[in-house]
């Protein structure tokens, strides 16, 4: 579970440096976010059935 934890940690930071720059707009910080944690839940899931 630390790996999806370290993971999740990963997202979190990248979205904090994404959101800090002035050239993306919402569209594309929400969009590639959900992308990311999209991926994370499958990974999870995946698991999950193990």
């Amino acid at each position: 579970m630390s790996e999806i934890q370290d993971e999740f940690k990963k997202i979190l930071e990248y979205g904090i440096r994404r959101g800090n720059e002035d050239s993306v707009t919402v569209h594309e910080f929400v969009n590639d976010l959900a992308e990311q944690l999209r991926e994370l839940m499958e990974k999870m899931q995946g698991i999950d059935h193990v």
